[in-house]
């Protein structure tokens, strides 16, 4: 999996996610999105490509999609979570207009932000996407192309933790993370992680 390129949003560090204004990515994530598809393109590619509906992960997939030769597959529930009231919002000033409701949010998976999603909701969806997609190819090189929390929730999943760990975790603009479906690709068994945030390519050369 990998997560988007940055945009405006990411630089100022609010929260975006699959309701708010659907920013583009910026010309320092549209940088990065070339950069990962030269890295996936010098690893061999995938064999299968899909990404979140929101803008910035599409535009992500393209340029992947370009490089590697592949066709693309929008899977609706790829989206980043639904940030409902705070959408667009710093985490400060989510702080200010609900005190104390971020970290409470934080340490309960089932509790959905205002009018928006529970960290259990945006994880279920995603792995029946995962499950799905490796069912369809087995053995295959599956790509998603997502978001944040999806990507975060793939990789807890995986190492079986309570979801909240997610919190604990970090991923940078266009960081890939690798999961493998076990024993022998089967996506009712258990997930085994490969790697995590692997950025590598933004420390390179230009794209």
């Amino acid at each position: 999996m990998a997560r988007h390129g940055a945009t405006a949003h990411t630089a100022q560090g609010r929260l975006s996610g699959s309701t708010g204004q659907d920013p583009p990515l910026s010309e320092v994530g549209r940088d990065q999105a070339r950069r990962l598809a030269g890295a996936l393109r010098a690893a061999g590619g995938a064999d299968v490509l899909a990404c979140s509906p929101v803008l910035r992960a599409r535009q992500t997939a393209e340029e992947v999609a370009t490089a590697l030769g592949l066709g693309l597959r929008v899977e609706d529930d790829l989206r980043e979570i639904d940030f409902g009231d705070w959408e667009g919002l710093t985490p400060a000033e989510v702080d200010r207009r609900w005190p104390g409701a971020q970290d409470a949010w934080r340490q309960r998976s089932t509790e959905p932000v205002p009018g928006g999603e529970s960290l259990e909701q945006v994880g279920d969806r995603v792995a029946r996407v995962r499950e799905r997609l490796a069912a369809e190819h087995p053995g295959g090189r599956v790509l998603l192309v997502s978001h944040m929390y999806p990507v975060k929730l793939t990789v807890v999943d995986a190492l079986g933790v309570p979801r909240v760990v997610m919190h604990r975790a970090h991923v940078d603009p266009t960081g890939l993370s690798e999961v493998r479906a076990l024993p022998a690709g089967d996506p009712r068994g258990p997930w085994t992680l490969l790697r995590h945030n692997d950025s590598a390519h933004l420390r390179t050369g230009p794209a």
